[in-house]
């Protein structure tokens, strides 16, 4: 091969320098380049090369109108451990029974001379293979792999492909009733909480304390309790660092580490009573004082459950006893506070929702849902919990004791309004045993985040008195990957 460096420098070196023999120099120049021209693509021919690289890139689904939904598939390539092979397949599935036998599907690889589907056949007795065009209608149905041919027509790749489509229907609440009964003797009042990877429920039967305990919310055992007061307001029980908390009638507040053992301790605010407790709020514990020396009612806060900071004096209209409490974190990530319900120091019943949240200023400001808005009727002893980002609300009673409407209803708007559930997808009735649950109120409601479970304990209405354990959850949070 000519040296190009010296082949153009002594052509423009004798054009430059040798005028006279210009003639003979142009062309000497000319055929230079025609000869370095044509090494050149000599060489680049020599170095063209197919690829051999089958490897999958993507897959994706096109648009079809007459299929709303197939575009959202996002398909990846995992190894299947179970299987022992790859797999293209989209790990969110498709919406519930969506139709998959009309795809237009686009593959993508490293490099492809041309590749095909593996299928079965349309009597399912044999196996098709079909071409990919790029402008294919496919019924994934019938799909069993994909095979790609390199562009060097020797090299291959084979994947298998599964389609994920939802069999069940994802905003539907299944419920079963789990337990008869966890006890058989009388009930003046009770409260179940989760507590240090177990469920508690505190019962009080003519000033005796029960506690009950489970690992799974199904298996009851009684478990001894000391130190809790005959008196206690078992309603007001509140979890906060690590230890469980609750008034009682003589003024001390009681606290437990283990759930079983408890000891009472003087709050220690002179010329003040503490008399019942609200909910865990920016790591605050919250509560209510009443002051010895004109009975009025105090928002007070606490770091550590024993030194307490003393706060504004409670609206006109707002409970002191058998309030629903909760403080929960919005889909924004805001950390706010409900109290909905209950009973005035004067015996007033209350629809009133009550909400509070910190302000620019870092102040804390209620505000009262309530007016010109009659979706809640002034009711008692209703249970609050968050749930798939909606509040759901479990009973309330009426002034007679009679409980209000059917007692469920939900709120997508942090609490401002309430709707009834949805009578299709959202009604508690364990389908199994044909068993619908009996509308109550003062039942205990507990949210495993772990699990997504919902737990129903025990309540009363007019006339009966529960202690079974009812067990739900949103299919949808079952679909939650981690």
């Amino acid at each position: 091969m000519i040296n190009r460096y010296f082949v153009i420098t002594f052509a423009f070196q004798n054009f430059k320098y040798n005028m006279k023999n210009y003639f003979y120099r142009f062309l000497i120049f000319i055929v230079a380049i025609s000869v370095l021209s044509s090494c050149l693509w000599d060489k680049d021919k020599d170095e063209i090369k197919f690829s051999d690289n089958p490897y999958f890139v993507s897959l994706k689904f096109s648009k079809n109108d007459s299929i709303p939904g197939l575009e959202s598939a996002a398909f990846s390539l995992i190894y299947d451990s179970v299987l022992r092979d790859s797999v293209i397949v989209n790990l969110d599935s498709l919406a519930y029974q969506i139709r998959i036998d009309s795809v237009f599907p686009t593959f993508s690889f490293k490099s492809s001379s041309y590749a095909y589907l593996i299928m079965k056949d349309t009597l399912n007795t044999g196996l098709d293979t079909m071409l990919l065009t790029g402008k294919d209608t496919v019924d994934f149905t019938r799909v069993l792999r994909v095979v790609n041919i390199a562009q060097n027509g020797t090299d291959s790749c084979s994947y298998r492909i599964k389609v994920n489509v939802h069999q069940i229907q994802p905003e539907l609440y299944v419920w079963q009733k789990k337990v008869n009964q966890i006890y058989t003797h009388g009930m003046n009042a009770q409260k179940g909480v989760f507590f240090n990877g177990k469920y508690l429920f505190y019962v009080n039967a003519d000033l005796t304390n029960y506690l009950y305990t489970s690992d799974n919310g199904v298996n009851w055992v009684y478990t001894a309790v000391t130190g809790l007061p005959a008196n206690g307001k078992l309603q007001s029980i509140t979890a906060f660092n690590n230890k469980l908390y609750l008034t009682g009638e003589d003024g001390l507040l009681y606290s437990s580490a283990d759930g079983q053992n408890w000891s009472g301790l003087n709050p220690g605010v002179t010329g003040y009573t503490i008399k019942n407790l609200f909910f865990v709020l920016d790591n605050n514990l919250w509560s209510l004082f009443r002051q010895d020396a004109n009975s009025k009612y105090y928002f007070a806060t606490s770091q550590d459950g024993s030194a307490w900071l003393m706060g504004d004096t409670i609206p006109s209209d707002f409970p002191v006893v058998d309030y629903a409490a909760l403080a929960f974190s919005t889909r924004t990530n805001k950390s706010k506070a409900l109290v909905i319900g209950g009973n005035t120091l004067n015996g007033k019943l209350l629809s009133t929702k009550w909400s509070v949240e910190k302000g620019i200023s870092n102040n804390y400001k209620w505000v009262e849902f309530s007016k010109d808005k009659l979706d809640l009727t002034a009711l008692s002893g209703v249970s609050l919990i968050y749930y798939d980002n909606k509040l759901l609300l479990f009973g309330g009673m009426d002034k007679n004791g009679n409980v209000v409407d059917k007692g469920y209803k939900e709120s997508i708007d942090e609490g401002l309004t309430w709707r009834n559930t949805d009578s299709v997808f959202n009604v508690i009735v364990d389908s199994e045993q044909s068993i619908t649950y009996q509308p109550r109120s003062y039942q205990s409601v507990i949210h495993n985040t772990t699990n997504h479970n919902i737990y129903l304990l025990g309540g009363r209405n007019s006339t009966n008195v529960f202690s079974d354990v009812w067990v739900g959850r949103l299919n949808r949070m079952t679909f939650i990957r981690k």
